[in-house]
């Protein structure tokens, strides 16, 4: 297999795991039970992390990261959970079969040993979804629990998910292009809070029995550090709008907390900017 079609095969990769970390968070956002979701949070970490091992070996090989996703392997299921686990098991299942595929065509050891790490994961992956299949079989949804929001505040609450979800797949995009450790290192910080903003923002709409927004947002070529810190800059200036806006104290308190996030990011980049600045000229990103 040339070097070019092996950088395929692994942005494909890319995009799987991508589509099924967007398949699980759904489920946890509506789910909403602890029980239930704190499994399926685990798996979908485990997920991001082999997400980032393909991605990695993409760089190695002189590729580009390309942080798409397939569409079609997305499938949410409901409003029972059980049609919604089952579609995780059906995910685990078709993962496994398409990398054993790749295993038996591909020559490069690196590539090999990476792809027999992560069948063994996703083989785990599927008897822990059986497992959770059995545990909640019979079970509902608990509706008392739910508290319904005007579609206003829905609308409000999905651009956040939306645009926190852009900048965390910018933030990716950086982390893969960047060689400098320092850089690397605020990036994946700071990607994995705005995915603690996803979490939190789709939390609650999913007690409200709304259902949150996780279409894929259009991204850039490449992003400056300049341009991070103009994202985290709006960002902020946004939350602290909407904070005024809204009735709700539940997510005033939540939009408050992500807003003080936003000012530390934005910090966080500045300093930075502001330091390699004595002794660098050019852009970070190459």
């Amino acid at each position: 297999m040339k070097k070019s079609e092996l950088i395929a095969t692994l942005l494909y990769n890319v995009a799987l795991e991508h589509s099924a970390i967007v398949q699980y968070l759904y489920h946890i956002f509506l789910i909403g039970d602890e029980e239930v979701t704190g499994e399926i949070e685990k798996i979908a970490r485990q997920e991001m992390r082999h997400m980032k091992w393909f991605a990695h070996r993409v760089v190695q090989l002189g590729g580009e990261v390309e942080l798409r996703r397939i569409e079609e392997e997305i499938k949410v299921g409901g409003p029972d959970w059980k049609s919604m686990i089952q579609n995780d098991v059906s995910a685990e299942e078709a993962a496994i079969e398409i990398y054993t595929k790749q295993l038996d065509e591909l020559e490069d050891d690196s590539v090999r040993r990476l792809l027999e790490r992560v069948i063994r994961d996703e083989s785990e992956h599927r008897h822990e979804f059986s497992e959770l299949l059995e545990k909640i079989e019979g079970r509902e949804p608990v509706e008392e629990k739910s508290r319904k929001v005007d579609e206003k505040t829905v609308e409000l609450v999905n651009r956040f998910i939306r645009e926190e979800y852009r900048i965390l797949l910018s933030y990716l995009h950086s982390f893969f292009r960047s060689r400098d450790w320092e850089y690397r290192d605020i990036l994946m910080d700071l990607a994995i809070e705005s995915m603690v903003h996803m979490g939190e923002l789709g939390e609650k709409l999913g007690e409200a029995g709304a259902v949150p927004d996780l279409s894929m947002p259009s991204l850039e070529k490449g992003y400056r550090l300049e341009e991070h810190i103009l994202d985290e800059e709006s960002a902020g200036e946004d939350y602290l709008k909407s904070v005024k806006a809204v009735a709700d104290p539940e997510l005033i308190r939540l939009l408050d907390w992500i807003k003080v996030h936003e000012e530390h990011h934005k910090y966080r980049l500045t300093e930075f900017l502001q330091r390699t600045r004595r002794f660098t000229v050019g852009d970070l990103k190459e």
